[in-house]
This record gives structure tokens, C-alpha cells and sequence, in this order.
């Protein structure tokens, strides 16, 4: 913000000005920050700006590539209607990401772009990339669509309608705003604020054919335009999608959270085997709760990365196994059962850390009655 202010003072808040050269929506510019360009005096970073003229309404998509670490700003005279940087991690020297912003223009006018470097030793070659983004015309929103509007009020309201059975993806996207969404509709209640990196939110689930309702708001209080958009990714037609389901030791079994960001399985053991279990997640940190006859054990990461695993020496009998997710986040994971049992298993002797323990206190008393005095 800091950046994207010193840029318009630097400018003069001048819109238009004719020292600016011109972008086209549609088109593309290629630039350089270098020494050589305009200095903005509070943080030494440097700046290079764009006039734009558009229509009241016209929604517009920049996109910042190259491999300058920098920001984008649009003004409309003194005003900031939007801004957006990169990877806040990078250091100064670091080559760039890209950088998206989208924008509604509130009048017809002429409006400032600023490509921003991100410190004082940020330079480097740039690609400035516009598009024209049709504006939300009030229609459901289904697989593959997107909505560019405004914030006005506490929060608004918009359909979803699912055709098909899949993993969907929801995210609202502001660079004016803390993002929050919720979504309801049958049996589905969900609401996120963070998931979609830095301020904006996103919801992942699987959602069945029928109508949704979706409530975009602010966290923070504040308004301005965001970017609203649904993605569908086909799945398995044997994906679980309800509690009780029957495991098969061997077999995968893929499935995602329910709303709670959790799912249970059931498993029947014929005889005493050792069983591994890997819950892979899909974007989020999974973990692992198994009972059953002598067996109460949880595990958070200990598969590769942040998946959940556990090898347990089971007995004959029937086990729920939960998988759930850290900070209730959604998503599908695979639910992987091995035996690992062979020839070698011991059949009679308990190997879980309970029984272990139970063992050992009943060693402890046998030894201690065994110790003590025979009064007669």
C-alpha cells in the first residue's frame, strides 16, 4: 500500500497525464525498472505507470510477468481503486512472480497503472498483460464461470448451480479486502476465510447435482471489487462420499471431508494381521484415529510431508478409522490399507502400545504378588 501510494505521489495524481504512454485493453506492454526509472522518495523503489481509458462498469484483468519482483496500483485521480503484489517471502534481488489484479472501472474516465518494483533494489524486465472480464450479470454461477463485482454491503448473495457431481472449488479473490465466503445448500454449510492464500478465501468440497447458495463478505468491514470464480474437477466414480464405508485391506480407497472435515471408515479384521495405513491428503495436513478391539491410536504427520500414518498389529475384530484435517480444511485423499502381516506375525502376543501397556501392568502385579510375604 505503502509502494502503491508513494507511486501516485510521485505522479502527481495525474490520470492521463500525457507523459504516460497508453494501454489498450486487450493487449500487452513490455517495460524495464531499472535505475533510470521514476524514483518514488519515501523507499527508493521505482515505478513505471500506464493511462488506461475505460467505460463506467468495464471490468478489467492485469497480469504482471517477468522476472521483476514487483506490484500493481490503479488510480483513479488521488484515489486507489485496487492494488496487488507478489510473493511477500522474496527477498529484494529475488526474480519475480506473476502479479494479478482485477478492476471496475466505477465511471468513464482515464486511469493510472502502476507497475511498482517491490524495494529499492528490485529491477528487472516486465510484461503487462490486460483483458476485458465480462461483469457479473446476475445469472447462476456454474462450473467454469466467474463473477467481477463490487462489495457494498455487508455481504451478497449469489447461485450456484451444479450440474454435475465433482470436487468444486469456490474462491473469492480481493486485493480491497479480507475475503470471506460461505456456502449452503443441500445438507452442504461451509464458510473460510484464509484458504485461498494471504486475505482471500476458498471453499473445496464435493457437491452433489442441485442448487447452492453462495454469501461473499469482508472480514474486515471494508469494500471494493473482487473476483468470484468456480472450478469443477471431475472424480472417481467410486469416490466415498458417506461415513461407514467398508475397507478393503489392499485396496485405496479415495474420498474427501464431509462438512466437518472429517470421514470414517469401518474395517473387519478376519484374523490378526499388520496393517499400515497412509491417509494422502490433497492440500491439506491429514490425520489418522483408529479404535477398535485393544487399539486407540492417532497420527498427525507420520507419512511423507504433513500425511498421516500408521502400522498397527490388529486382532480379529472391527475398527473405525477416521481421517481428519488440520484447521478443518476440505479436500479428497486416498486412504491406503497394507498388509504387511507375512508369516512372521505373532498370532497370540499383543503388539499395539495399549496392549503393550496393559501387559506390562499385569507383569508388574504378578511380580509384586509374587514379592510379597506369605502370611499364614
Amino acid at each position: 500500500m505503502t509502494v502503491a501510494l508513494a507511486a501516485c505521489q510521485k505522479l502527481g495524481g495525474v490520470a492521463g497525464g500525457d507523459s504516460n504512454p497508453k494501454l489498450t485493453v486487450g493487449e500487452s506492454v513490455a517495460g524495464e525498472i531499472t535505475s533510470r526509472s521514476t524514483l518514488n522518495y519515501n523507499d527508493g523503489s521505482r515505478h513505471q505507470a500506464y493511462t488506461v481509458t475505460l467505460k463506467n462498469g468495464e471490468a478489467v484483468s492485469l497480469e504482471l510477468g517477468g522476472s521483476l519482483n514487483g506490484q500493481l496500483a490503479v488510480f483513479d485521480g488521488q484515489t486507489m481503486l485496487a492494488n496487488a503484489s507478489g510473493n511477500s517471502d522474496m527477498e529484494e534481488g529475488d526474480s519475480g512472480s506473476a502479479v494479478n489484479l482485477a478492476f471496475r472501472a466505477p465511471k468513464d474516465g482515464t486511469y493510472l497503472v502502476a507497475v511498482n518494483s517491490a524495494g529499492s533494489n528490485s529491477f528487472g524486465p516486465f510484461k503487462l498483460k490486460s483483458s476485458k472480464i465480462v461483469p457479473y450479470d446476475g445469472k447462476p454461477l456454474g462450473a467454469g464461470s466467474q463473477a467481477i463485482d463490487w462489495l457494498m454491503d455487508d455481504k451478497q448473495e449469489y447461485k450456484l448451480q451444479v450440474d454435475k457431481a465433482g470436487l468444486y472449488s469456490i474462491t473469492l479473490e480481493s486485493s480491497a479486502f479480507d475475503a470471506y465466503l460461505r456456502l449452503n445448500g443441500r445438507n452442504v454449510e461451509l464458510e473460510d476465510d484464509d484458504n485461498g492464500g494471504r486475505l482471500n478465501a476458498r471453499i473445496r468440497t464435493f457437491l452433489e447435482p442441485g442448487e447452492y447458495t453462495i454469501d461473499a463478505s469482508s472480514v474486515n468491514g471494508k469494500t471494493g471489487s473482487f473476483k468470484l470464480s468456480v472450478a469443477m474437477t471431475a472424480t472417481d466414480g467410486n469416490l466415498v462420499t458417506r461415513d461407514g464405508t467398508a475397507l478393503t485391506i489392499g485396496q485405496t480407497a479415495q474420498s474427501m471431508m464431509d462438512s466437518r472435515a472429517r470421514r470414517t471408515f469401518v474395517l473387519t479384521v478376519d484374523k490378526p494381521r499388520q496393517v499400515q495405513f497412509d491417509a494422502i491428503a490433497d492440500g491439506f495436513d491429514s490425520v489418522l484415529h483408529i479404535t477398535g478391539p485393544g487399539v486407540d491410536e492417532e497420527n498427525d504427520d507420520g507419512g511423507n510431508g504433513t500425511n498421516a500414518r500408521l502400522t498397527l498389529n490388529l486382532r480379529p475384530g472391527r475398527y473405525i478409522v477416521a481421517v481428519t484435517s488440520l484447521g478443518s480444511q476440505q479436500g479428497v485423499f486416498e486412504l491406503e490399507t497394507t498388509d504387511l502381516s507375512g508369516d512372521a506375525i505373532d498370532v497370540a502376543g499383543p503388539s499395539n502400545r495399549k496392549d503393550a501397556a496393559e501387559e506390562a501392568a499385569s507383569a508388574a502385579a504378578d511380580a509384586a504378588a509374587v514379592a510379597e510375604p506369605v502370611i499364614q
